[in-house]
């Protein structure tokens, strides 16, 4: 039963070791090459005073021979280079043998993965019988054991001077290493045994390149990080750019708007004042029009509605009647006691009316031509 309790120790570097190398079957070899990655390798092996050289790629292993380390065996190596070209461009591992080296799998605290070589190195009499000037060693963290708080390192040894002189021997017969590994597996390096000074110069037209792609890399990384924002941006500014250009147009509507508002207010408000008050004409065209043509008038003052005449009629006291038998009078009577002109005999009057609308104000205008 699987305890989920444990924490999960995932080894995220070999994870993308195997990634990388699944991934690496999709490109093309040529450009594989280009770029450093490689599908293949020539894998070479001291037996006696023979080399063994096996050439093997993802799809199996193929021998190529056993080569003497003298001016015979450089010689089959030529014409083997001349039969194969492409041979000179694959890389080369020396497998030491296990009675060629010694490997040991070793427990350290966990703290000592950060120095790992600095402490192996300080550790190797106690863990090996050799001193750290005697050997070539390399170590490699193989688990992490975090409950215990400790590492399992799988640690490569080999004397110096065995690799020493069996290198020696093999450049001087016309081979290169480019790793020296205790490794069985063909594509996974394990440990890197090659002393620095039997390291052959890199070229520089691959490391430029490569750090050329990985500038590159970079730059498209920061791109697809910095378009999308930019862009974004750009939006936003446009998008305020429009808001604001509508909010300015806004406002001049909102401006129209209250103006168009006012005018209707100042043009209802005189409609409405001329349909509420009444019409100083219509009420004085009323007026004549009540009063009989014996009557005259002497005085009239109009103000708010309310109307006052003075006058003279031979029969006051009808005024009233007839005034208030008009639509546009109402609420009729004498303000001031009825007397009599002893110089014509008529009597002189002074009434008050409220002027209301007629029909001659309430009514909508006609038009002039019916026809139309």
């Amino acid at each position: 039963m699987v305890d989920f309790s444990k924490p999960i120790d995932l080894d995220v570097q070999a994870f993308l070791r195997w990634w990388a190398g699944e991934l690496a079957f999709l490109v093309p070899d040529r450009i594989r090459r280009l770029l450093g990655g490689r599908t293949s390798w020539i894998f070479l092996t001291w037996r006696g005073e023979m080399l063994e050289a096996v050439h093997r790629t993802a799809n199996g292993a193929r021998p190529l021979g056993s080569f003497t380390l003298d001016d015979a065996g450089r010689e089959a190596w030529r014409r083997l280079l001349e039969a194969e070209p492409e041979l000179a461009e694959i890389r080369t591992v020396f497998r030491l043998l296990p009675d060629q080296c010694m490997t040991r799998v070793v427990k350290l605290p966990l703290a000592t993965e950060e120095n790992l070589s600095q402490v192996i190195a300080f550790e190797l009499d106690r863990l090996t019988p050799f001193k750290p000037d005697q050997v070539y060693f390399c170590a490699r963290v193989i688990e992490r054991l975090k409950a215990t708080g400790q590492i399992r390192v799988s640690l490569a040894v080999v004397p110096r001077e065995r690799l020493d002189l069996m290198l020696e021997s093999m450049i001087a017969a016309g081979w290169r290493p480019d790793y020296v590994d205790v490794s069985d597996d063909p594509f996974k390096r394990s440990h890197q045994l090659l002393p620095e000074r039997f390291t052959g110069k890199k070229s520089r037209w691959n490391r430029w390149l490569n750090f050329g792609l990985a500038g590159l890399a970079v730059a498209l990384i920061l791109a697809l990080l910095i378009v999308p924002v930019w862009k974004k941006s750009q939006w936003v500014q446009q998008l305020e750019t429009e808001v604001r250009k509508a909010g300015k147009a806004a406002k001049e509507v909102e401006a129209l708007r209250q103006e168009v508002e006012q005018l209707a207010h100042e043009m209802g408000y005189l409609a409405q004042k001329k349909r509420k008050d009444p019409i100083v004409l219509d009420v004085l065209n009323e007026l004549s029009k009540v009063m009989p043509d014996d009557t005259w008038l002497n005085g009239l003052q109009y103000k708010e509605g309310h109307l006052v005449v003075q006058g003279q009629s031979p029969s006051a006291s009808s005024l009233i009647a007839r005034m208030e038998a008009s639509e546009e009078f109402k609420n009729t009577s004498f303000v001031s006691p009825v007397t009599k002109d002893v110089s014509n005999g008529l009597e002189r009057f002074q009434i008050a009316s409220d002027a209301v609308n007629g029909r001659s104000s309430e009514a909508p205008a006609q038009s002039e031509n019916p026809g139309q």
